[in-house]
């Protein structure tokens, strides 16, 4: 794999902190200052330029003053650039053309990495809200101590919006808690509860070493509840030497007549990708399908992580989401990296504004980047994080253990890659990477299907990294924003097609065309309704069709039976997303034979009504529109 931005620049900016001064005459201009430094990467990232031009003047200065010392280094290059006070003559044949501070360009531990000066109050201050060229912004998940001048980093992304524009890629920040998975501390968990989980990390254990399911139940019977577990796992130590073939055989007796009382919750089938870390003291369990969704949408796009955690808790989630390291490659951003405390921005984030697509499970956190989001419905594994989103009795543990996809839930995951496959094919059109969209919707169907799971080393392969459209085409591709194109109806598959959502859109969501189905309905070129009274005349109901059947009875499917309009399931969208083209609506339809009806062509989403408490209430609850 080619090596990334982050990593090249990581490398240099490290290279950069070894200084070796010249001695220094107090009578004669200040001299010049040499840095040795090691030969750039061949990696084509963006930030490395910062540094490239620089080093290309400091070679050819050192070649031609003689310098001995970066010759007897293999990869090592000297560089003069000259200080401020120096003279024009003092570096190179009479003349240096290197750039000189200030403005420095950045600073690694408060030192330049142009020139080694310390930094001086007046040369910007990082960490704050970035105005103008003057300041400088803190950017530590590329290399710890890093701050980047305001211009330089604009340049940055600039540059990176250029290349990932050459290998046919968007951006796509990704928030970690309750968008891809959900956590919790041990402490918040009872006794039985922690049981609960040991057993469905083992019954899942089992099943992918390709036990039988008697064996995945013996699996889970064979962890039992003890009073004080310290205490247990001594007493298995101290078991290891003592009569071990009679205790044996009267263990698994006991584990196969255990294993007759179940299935235990969570582990008929077991729900996979539970996780339990120790050394963190806390339970994570993957959103389904996590894996696959992040195997494809790395065809579609170069992806960051950006939380709310700390930057430790967002490594380790990292490492679940991505154990080869190969799908972040370090673009992890935590609390600490923010340059606003509570709020994300994108201030940080290389690739302009125009090419990131934002994945999160609420729209407070970006004030400045509404545009920019795609807001999944929150995922609750555990009880105790849908009690303290007010969402009693919307968790896995409270829903039978039936886990998204499986509860009547939407896979959501995989509507939110149908979005971002939409905005890829319409931001790429007429270029070699727009096909691409369909074959990462291909890989999650595939996975999905059977339902792969994901360890470290499954997948091995390489990220493409290389370029799938000419300068050309990138220039053309400058003047496009995924944004209005996301948001904008404009001819597409379902052009004149009106729109209203029943029970998909919860009431009181206050940005509701932030839904990754509304913006589907609106990639694809239709026009979303707030109601059917709307007075335009809705073509299509498009409702929540769960396991209990509510959204065949809603009121806007019945007014739909009523006016001849189309009464689908949120299958029909997808369908049409997938396919690029308008589908037969009768293979999805929610009207029984005696409804009568013409179909129309009108698609409508309703989030009119009392504001309910909750967000994500279940369907039927007062929280959804009718």
């Amino acid at each position: 794999m080619s090596s990334s931005s982050d990593d090249d620049f990581a490398a240099e900016l490290e290279a950069e902190m070894t200084v070796e001064q010249e001695q220094e005459n107090p009578i004669v201009a200040a001299p010049a200052v040499v840095i040795a430094t090691q030969a750039p990467s061949t990696g084509r990232g963006a930030v490395s330029s910062l540094l490239k031009g620089a080093m290309e003047k400091a070679a050819k200065a050192g070649e031609a003053k003689g310098d001995t010392a970066a010759a007897e280094r293999p990869g090592v290059k000297r560089r003069r650039i000259a200080t401020q006070g120096a003279g024009p003559n003092d570096a190179g044949n009479g003349r240096d053309d290197s750039p000189v501070c200030p403005p420095h360009p950045g600073f690694m531990f408060d030192i330049c990495i142009r020139c080694g000066k310390k930094k001086e109050k007046g040369d910007g201050d990082a960490g704050g809200t970035r105005g103008g060229d003057s300041g400088s912004t803190a950017v530590r998940y590329i290399h710890q101590g890093l701050e980047m001048s305001n211009a330089e980093l604009e340049k940055a992304k600039r540059e990176e919006k250029r290349r990932i524009l050459l290998t046919g890629r968007l951006v796509l920040v990704l928030d970690l808690d309750h968008t891809l998975l959900n956590s919790a501390r041990f402490s918040e968990l009872s006794q039985e509860e922690h049981y609960m989980m040991h057993r469905i990390i083992a019954a899942a254990d089992c099943e992918a070493n390709g036990g039988s399911k008697e064996e995945v139940q013996q699996a889970a019977a064979a962890i039992q509840p003890v009073e004080d577990p310290v205490a247990a796992e001594s007493a298995e130590e101290k078991k290891d030497g003592a009569d071990e073939d009679g205790e044996k055989g009267e263990e698994e007796a006991d584990v196969k007549e255990r294993a007759r009382d179940g299935p235990f919750p969570g582990t008929d089938p077991p729900l996979r990708h539970l996780n339990c870390l120790r050394h963190m003291a806390m339970f994570t369990k993957l959103r389904p399908h996590a894996h696959a969704f992040l195997r494809a949408a790395s065809q579609l796009c170069t992806m960051y992580v950006y939380t709310m955690g700390d930057r430790n808790y967002a490594r380790e989630m990292a490492k679940l989401l991505d154990p080869t390291g190969e799908l972040f490659n370090g673009r992890v951003i935590g609390s600490g990296d923010s340059t606003s405390q509570y709020k994300k921005d994108l201030d940080i984030v290389l690739g302009a504004e125009p090419t990131v697509l934002i994945t999160d499970d609420t729209d407070r956190v970006w004030p400045k980047n509404l545009a920019n989001l795609i807001r999944i419905d929150r995922y609750h594994f555990f009880k105790q994080s849908a009690a303290g989103f007010r969402q009693p009795g919307r968790s896995v543990m409270e829903r039978q253990w039936r886990d998204e996809g499986d509860n009547g839930d939407r896979a959501q995951l995989r509507d939110v890659l149908a979005v971002i496959a939409a905005a890829h094919r319409r931001f790429f059109e007429g270029t070699a990477a727009a096909n691409t969209a369909d074959d990462a919707i291909a890989e999650m169907d595939a996975s999905m299907l059977r339902s792969a799971t994901v360890t470290e080393g499954d997948d091995n392969r390489e990220i493409p990294d290389e370029p799938v459209s000419d300068e050309a085409a990138a220039s053309k591709l400058e003047s496009r924003d995924v944004r209005r194109l996301l948001t904008v109806p404009e001819d597409g598959p379902l052009a004149n097609v009106r729109v209203v959502f029943s029970r998909v859109v919860a009431q009181s969501e206050p940005r509701p065309e932030r839904h990754p189905l509304w913006l589907l309905a609106t990639a694809l070129g239709a026009e979303v309704l707030n109601s059917v009274d709307d007075g335009k005349g809705a073509t299509h109901v498009v409702a929540h069709a769960g396991g209990d059947g509510d959204g065949r009875r809603t009121d806007k499917v019945k007014w739909a039976a009523k006016t001849g309009a189309s009464a689908v399931s949120a299958d029909w969208l997808a369908e049409c997303a997938d396919e690029w083209a308008r589908v037969d609506e009768s293979r999805y339809s929610l009207l029984g034979p005696d409804d009568g009806g013409e179909v129309r062509d009108v698609l409508v989403v309703d989030t009119g009504g009392e504001a309910a408490d909750v967000t994500g209430s279940p369907p039927g609850s007062p929280g959804y529109s009718a």
